[in-house]
């Protein structure tokens, strides 16, 4: 492929260009596109960079090249069938970015079973007036409590403002049992903690609390993946995390960029690859 109009600048206050962004992810791709693998995207371009709207994109677009993989799926609310790009291959990566996307988002199940998610997903969300220590205390009290249940949990900061826990599942339950269950889990933690943590999606009667939001874990719906970009002024990056890391004070959303992540990388090893390799059921009772 031939990536055109790379001098383009997509984040006007940092003055980096889409080759800047090429480049950023032909370094991480040995680390993201295991994940992306076989996994329907919704994508987010900006044509013209970060200062003007971007856009969600869920059906590939028309002019696509022959070659880009796509998954059909039928969706119920349009009575249409939606061709979803799907990750994994190097040669899409660089097309997205041809395509000036920023943000790619990944479902949290596979083509070949979409109806069975291999990750359940818990996004810790701060309001703005939160502070992040009580978004770090909110990821410790979940570990704590999948600790007690024998689960591993893989905490990522999303680059924007809080922090995703990834817990890997073994396939089979659909989303509906996963999405029952992670909610058991949430609100056991508000109930334990209700001055820190709240489970009530209304923006208006969370106050300063942590949302534990439980309601990704169904199907259609997608999560910003691993070491994807963010378009906020010095391109964060979703940031995979060891569980230590929550001890640095440094530690903030927006911690790792297109320019530091590579030596973030050289330094603790691939994040993902522990997600991947582990496999677990859920309880079925908190």
């Amino acid at each position: 492929m031939t990536l055109t109009h790379s001098d383009k600048v997509l984040w006007p206050d940092d003055g980096y260009t889409k080759r800047d962004l090429a480049e950023y992810y032909r370094a991480v791709a040995p680390y993201l596109l295991p994940f992306l693998d076989r996994r329907a995207l919704t994508i987010r371009p900006y044509p013209r960079g970060i200062q003007a709207p971007g856009f969600y994109l869920q059906d590939a677009p028309k002019g696509r090249p022959d070659w880009l993989p796509t998954w059909g799926d039928f969706a119920e609310s349009t009575s249409r069938t939606v061709e979803h790009i799907v990750g994994g291959d190097p040669r899409t990566l660089l097309w997205l970015v041809q395509y000036n996307t920023i943000e790619v988002h990944s479902w949290l199940s596979r083509i070949d079973r979409p109806d069975e998610p291999d990750f359940a997903v818990i996004d810790l969300d701060p309001s703005a007036a939160t502070p992040f220590g009580d978004v770090v205390a909110a990821a410790r009290l979940f570990k704590a409590e999948l600790d007690r249940a024998g689960l591993a949990a893989f905490p990522k900061l999303t680059g924007s403002s809080g922090i995703h826990l990834f817990i890997p599942l073994d396939r089979g339950p659909n989303f509906d049992a996963v999405r029952a269950r992670v909610q058991a889990l949430c609100r056991q933690v508000e109930a334990a903690t209700p001055e820190l943590v709240t489970t009530d999606p209304t923006i208006a009667n969370r106050g300063t609390r942590v949302f534990a939001d439980y309601a990704q874990n169904s199907r259609g719906r997608t999560t910003v993946a691993p070491y994807s970009v963010r378009p906020k002024t010095g391109a964060p990056v979703a940031a995979p995390l060891r569980w230590e890391d929550l001890d640095d004070p440094e530690l903030r959303p927006d911690r790792w960029t297109i320019r530091t992540m590579p030596a973030r990388i050289d330094e603790v090893g691939d994040l993902v690859a522990p997600m991947l390799a582990c496999r677990q059921a859920l309880p079925g009772t908190w």
